[in-house]
């Protein structure tokens, strides 16, 4: 299958960043035949645990601004009840999206024996790939890690990030860094859950927006009406696209998977 994203988009992320907050900073003089800069703040959209009514993204009318997001999924769990399918994940890829991974059956890794810690990660990028997927970006089930689950199983896996479920306060820390100071434990506002208002959502970005900038990761679960608490109306996620959209319209954010953001190397999965 074609790769949903190239080498080349992660470089001029890094650079336009870079080049970006320099501006910003004074620290560049744009002459007249220099672009606009790229934006500050980078929004990604998340989605945990391949939960079948994610599909939405692109079984319909939902994503109509063409942005990509980032799945993390577990592979022991696709195909059954109420999870996306191998060939939903296969589709969501081909359109442009990321398929990271999230441990075969959503275990927490602080909990186990270093063996099958690393068989949770490093098998189910395994898994991922079989399947025609590239897995390079990991999120922890439960948001649970240590610094040898950092070091000994995702990053030993092949993973160049993992994310967290915490962090950004927007009290003293309102976006991860670009690029993050802990790839491997990259910070997040909380989750949005059933009944966070669509206003909460989008001041995660504006707080960013009005500080400096930097990365905000939305993560999701499930895209329905109070079919679990952690959950968000179809049409809370339609206007917070149109809402992301007028934000890009006018350059104040962009929105990309994560992997985009992060770049790196893809490594071939392994296991174990």
């Amino acid at each position: 299958m074609t790769r949903w994203i190239g080498t080349r988009g992660r470089r001029s992320r890094a650079a336009a960043f870079g080049a970006s907050a320099a501006l910003a900073a004074g620290c560049l003089i744009a002459g007249p035949a220099v672009a606009r800069a790229a934006p500050l703040t980078v929004v990604t959209v998340q989605f945990d645990d391949g939960n079948a009514d994610t599909i939405q993204w692109i079984d319909g009318s939902l994503n109509t601004h063409g942005f990509h997001a980032t799945w993390y999924v577990n592979s022991g769990t696709i195909g059954t009840s109420g999870h996306l399918t191998w060939d939903q994940l296969t589709a969501l890829s081909q359109a442009g999206n990321e398929i990271g991974s999230h441990t075969i059956d959503h275990v927490d890794l602080k909990k186990l024996k270093l063996a099958d810690a690393r068989f949770q990660v490093c098998q189910d990028r395994v898994n991922l790939a079989a399947h025609g997927l590239q897995p390079e970006s990991f999120a922890y089930p439960f948001g649970d890690y240590n610094a040898t689950v950092e070091t000994q199983v995702v990053a030993y896996c092949g993973d160049n990030s993992a994310r967290t479920v915490t962090g950004v306060n927007d009290k003293t820390v309102f976006a991860e860094t670009i690029p993050p100071a802990d790839p491997y434990a990259t910070r997040t506002p909380a989750d949005p859950k059933q009944g966070t208002t669509l206003a909460t959502i989008e001041g995660y970005v504006t707080s960013a927006e009005q500080n400096g900038g930097g990365w905000v990761q939305l993560t999701f679960h499930h895209i329905c009406s109070g079919c679990d608490a952690y959950s968000i109306p179809t049409t809370t996620m339609q206007s917070l696209l149109d809402w992301l959209s007028t934000q890009v319209t006018t350059g104040a954010v962009a929105v990309e998977p994560t992997g985009q953001v992060i770049g790196g190397t893809y490594k071939t999965p392994f296991c174990c």
